[in-house]
């Protein structure tokens, strides 16, 4: 029950939503078990048993009456004012008018209820993509993308079905039994308490249920992200897959993951669906129970329950056995919603690396340098990717990083914009650590271009501009110029309004290139960090963006992380990382001169 109330707790802002349908539920159930118990005085009064006339004269004589007996009384007193027929209208009008409002009660309680469900799912999804945006990006290397797309849409899915979509059963059933359970003592205290005997056996079928529910309900989940992960490596593989001739291999691995997940469900849909109709079937049990020992009463001639008062209990009680297997049905749902929104508590407490310190301040302007200070970081405490380095960046440099794949050049880079914060030393802009910036406004000084080029299915014109909600156009096309790329734009069936497809696969890579290059030059930073910008381009692109990065760089201080030595050579210094450290540092003149690994890597790209 404390998970559920954590999981309504999302709907907060619409809580008195949450009451006023809570309050319209308790009116709709009053209604039904009052239009239900309407039927003991009609069969009682209106047709003049025997035997009710001398309960009415004892219920007259006793002092203190039973509710039942004064609406006996009542009702007997109604029909010798006004005779049968109009008692049988009155009773009719009652009826109709108890119908109705439990109708109109019963669409108040959706009327309500639906903003505060849904208010829970808007918050929930929200919370995780603001949780998300904050994880840093070791978080994201070492997470499978299928799983963390499962966490936060399938997994918010099923608690919006299997909780959100029970939260009228959990809440009213168990009021629709409190009042027929108090409106059959009221009728026969005895029988009622015989029936509570018998009913516990449904209690226990339920709990057990549950418990095997929920575990399965979780394992299905955990297959089903490990399924969507497979998918998407295939997807983004696609070319490779197709390159090597792995069709088959990936099918299998699909297939066999997928029948793992359709046993699973397969396992959980049948425990599911037996709680209901083994729940009737027990209720039929109990039923037959009331039966045999209320007829009993009745035969041996017992003044304590009346025929009339039977047959009221035993309608009550058939009334009692639909929220039994709804409130049945709304717990074994629940299950699996309650299995994924221990998936999201979990997602949700995973630690935030990178935080924010209190007190942190505004960035100044960019005015003097950059330094690493002893910066050492690693992933695993055993295997360090970077040992003390000490690396000093002054404004309107262009610093190259240069070494063997796998030494560390782009975790240096990355270490900056506080994409990771280093696990030991400090990186200061003009003596100012860093992570006593505020993080939106170190990033916002910082301007990245990547080796993937990476762009969103979207315009070329939101694109160029991104994150920018009131683009100047002027200003975006004047980027795409310095880029290079207005020419091939404006090509383009809509020009900058031309939707590029998901990561630009409707541009050439050259033309995600300087697009991105534009992008960056949109954003005006004072500082840019180029991740081999040019690695993955013919030499007819390379071109083109070299010049392009050319353009970008004036008068900005520029981290370059290269591959072909060709793009760095005027560097005001080249810094060569290897094993996580600096091994040399220096001009391209100079490093030659060294004839150490600098010269060794020049030599291998040059030696033509």
């Amino acid at each position: 029950m404390k998970l559920y109330l954590r999981i309504l707790a999302y709907g907060k802002p619409f809580m008195h939503y949450g009451f006023l349908g809570l309050a319209c539920l308790v009116v709709y159930n009053i209604f039904s078990i009052f239009s239900i118990a309407l039927v003991i005085p009609f069969l009682q009064i209106l047709f003049q048993q025997g035997d009710a006339a001398a309960m009415i004269d004892a219920a007259r004589a006793s002092s203190d009456p039973t509710l039942l007996e004064q609406g006996y009384i009542l009702v007997a007193d109604m029909i010798l004012e006004q005779g049968k027929m109009q008692v049988l209208i009155y009773l009719c009008a009652l009826l109709g008018i108890s119908i109705t409002l439990k109708s109109l009660a019963r669409y108040l309680t959706s009327y309500f209820v639906s903003p505060f469900e849904q208010s829970v799912i808007h918050h929930m999804r929200t919370r995780l993509f603001d949780h998300l945006s904050i994880l840093s990006m070791s978080f994201f290397t070492g997470k499978r993308k299928g799983s963390i797309i499962n966490v936060l849409v399938t997994d918010v899915q099923i608690v919006q079905e299997s909780v959100i979509g029970t939260v009228q059963n959990m809440v009213s059933d168990p009021i629709q039994m409190v009042l027929i359970l108090a409106s059959l003592f009221i009728i026969s205290w005895k029988l009622t308490l015989f029936t509570l005997v018998v009913l516990p056996v449904t209690g226990l079928f339920i709990s057990l249920m549950s418990k095997s529910l929920k575990k399965r309900a979780r394992a299905g989940q955990e297959r089903l992200g490990i399924l969507i992960g497979i998918l998407d490596e295939f997807i983004a593989g696609i070319r490779i897959v197709k390159a090597f001739g792995t069709e088959r291999f990936e099918r299998n691995r699909y297939e066999e993951m997928n029948t793992q997940y359709r046993e699973l469900v397969v396992s959980l849909k049948r425990r599911s669906d037996i709680a209901s109709p083994l729940t009737e079937v027990l209720s039929v049990g109990v039923i037959i129970s009331i039966l045999l020992f209320g007829g009993s009463l009745i035969i041996s001639g017992s003044k304590e329950l009346l025929p009339s008062a039977f047959i009221g209990f035993v309608a009550l009680f058939g009334s009692f056995i639909q929220p039994i297997k709804t409130f049945t049905s709304a717990i074994t749902r629940m299950q699996r919603g309650v299995a994924s929104f221990q998936r999201i508590e979990e997602f949700l407490q995973i630690p935030e690396d990178v935080k924010e310190r209190p007190g942190a301040v505004a960035m100044p302007e960019f005015k003097d340098k950059i330094c690493y200070e002893e910066v050492s970081f690693s992933y695993d405490p055993e295997e360090p990717v970077l040992q003390s380095i000490n690396l000093e960046i002054r404004k309107g440099q262009k610093i190259a990083l240069v070494g063997p794949s796998g030494g560390g050049k782009s975790t240096l880079a990355d270490l900056l914009p506080r994409y990771y914060d280093p696990v030991g030393g400090r990186i200061t802009i003009d003596g100012v650590d860093v992570r006593d910036l505020k993080v939106t406004d170190l990033r916002g000084s910082i301007g990245v271009v990547t080796q993937e080029g990476i762009l969103f299915n979207d315009t070329v014109l939101a694109n160029i501009a991104y994150g920018d909600t009131n683009a100047d156009i002027a200003r975006v096309q004047e980027a795409a110029r310095i880029a290079y790329a207005h020419d091939f734009i404006v090509q383009m069936p809509d020009g900058y309004q031309t939707v590029i497809g998901e990561r630009g696969t409707k541009l050439s890579g050259g033309q995600r290139q300087r697009l991105s290059i534009a992008r960056a030059i949109y954003k005006n930073a004072p500082i840019l960090i180029l991740d081999e910008a040019t690695s993955a381009l013919d030499s007819e692109s390379e071109r083109l963006v070299q010049a392009a990065l050319e353009k970008l760089m004036e008068g900005r201080t520029s981290l370059v992380i290269a591959h072909r030595l060709s793009t760095i050579l005027d560097a005001d210094q080249i810094f060569v990382v290897e094993g996580g450290h600096i091994k040399e540092h220096g001009t391209h003149t100079e490093l030659l001169a060294q004839n150490g690994l600098y010269r060794s890597l020049h030599d291998i790209q040059f030696r033509d």
